[in-house]
C-alpha cells in the first residue's frame, strides 16, 4: 500500500509540475539578464590589429560569459546539462572598432584551429540541434526543472520564475488522498506536459542561440558588437582565427587568439 501511495503522489507531483508550462506550443518565457560589455583590456583572451579589438570568452561549467572576466571561475562539478558534453562549445566574442575604417565581420570568416585540422563554426541551429538530440540533453530534462537546465546553456544566474519552487515547492503544501483512476489520470496527463515542456525548451534554446550568435555585418567606426559563435567541442580546438576586412582601405585583417 506505501508502495502504490508513494506511486501516486509522485505521478501527481508530476502532473501539477507541468501543468504551469500550457499546452506544448506555449513557448516558456524569455530570458532576460544582464548582457555587460567590460573594457577590453579585461578579458584574459583578447587580440588587436590596427586598432580592431577581439575579446573571446569560452563557454565553461561555472563561468558566466556576461561575469566580470576578472572574477574567478565558479566551480560546478555537475551542470544539469553541459553542452560540452553535447559536442557544442559556444564562445562569445566581444568586437570593438577603433579603425576609423568600416569593417566587415563574417562567421563564416571565423575558424576554430587544432595542431592539424581547422573547423568552420556551427550554425545556431547546428549547435541546438547537437544540443537537444544528445544523450545529455535528454537526462537534464528527466526532472524537467527549466532553471537549471537554462542556466547551464551560458554559464550564469539565469532564472525562470515558473519553477521557482520546483518539486520540493510542490510537495511542501502536503498533497494526500486519492484514488486510482485519478493517480492514472495524473500519470498520463504528466507524460503530455513533459513533452510539451520540452518542445518549449527546445524553442527557447534556439530562441536564445539565435538571437546572441555573431551576425555578418558592417562594423563602422567606433562601434562594438558582441555575440556567440559555436565550435565542436570535442575536436580540440586550441586556437581561434577571424579574418575581417576594412571596406574603405580594401584590405584584409587577421586575427588570431590562444583559446586554451
Amino acid at each position: 500500500m506505501k508502495k502504490y501511495h508513494a506511486k501516486w503522489v509522485s505521478a501527481l507531483l508530476y502532473a501539477v509540475l507541468f501543468s504551469s508550462f500550457g499546452c506544448a506550443t506555449t513557448p516558456l518565457p524569455k530570458i532576460i539578464y544582464p548582457k555587460a560589455i567590460y573594457p577590453m583590456n579585461r578579458y584574459p583572451i583578447s587580440v588587436e590589429s590596427g586598432g580592431l579589438k577581439i575579446a573571446a570568452v569560452p563557454f565553461g561549467p561555472g563561468r558566466d560569459i556576461y561575469a566580470d572576466p576578472s572574477q574567478p571561475l565558479r566551480e560546478q562539478a555537475q551542470p544539469p546539462l553541459n553542452v560540452l558534453d553535447a559536442g557544442v562549445w559556444p564562445v562569445r566574442l566581444i568586437i570593438l572598432n577603433e579603425t576609423g575604417d568600416e569593417i566587415l565581420i563574417d562567421p563564416n570568416q571565423i575558424i576554430g584551429v587544432t595542431e592539424s585540422v581547422s573547423y568552420r563554426t556551427y550554425t545556431p541551429q547546428e549547435a541546438t540541434d547537437l544540443v537537444v538530440q544528445s544523450k545529455v540533453f535528454k537526462d537534464a530534462t528527466k526532472d524537467s526543472q527549466v532553471g537549471p537546465v537554462i542556466t547551464s546553456l551560458l554559464g550564469g544566474d539565469i532564472f525562470v520564475g515558473a519553477v521557482k519552487g520546483g518539486v520540493s515547492g510542490i510537495a511542501s503544501g502536503g498533497i494526500v488522498g486519492g484514488a486510482s483512476g485519478l493517480a492514472q489520470g495524473a500519470a498520463s496527463t504528466g507524460m503530455e506536459r513533459a513533452q510539451g515542456y520540452e518542445k518549449a525548451l527546445i524553442q527557447l534554446i534556439t530562441g536564445e542561440y539565435t538571437a546572441k550568435a555573431v551576425q555578418r555585418q558592417n562594423l563602422y567606426p567606433r562601434f562594438i558588437t558582441d555575440g556567440l559563435i559555436f565550435l565542436p567541442s570535442k575536436a580540440g580546438i586550441t586556437e581561434l582565427r577571424v579574418q575581417a576586412y576594412a571596406q574603405n582601405s580594401k584590405r584584409a585583417i587577421s586575427l588570431s587568439m590562444k583559446l586554451k
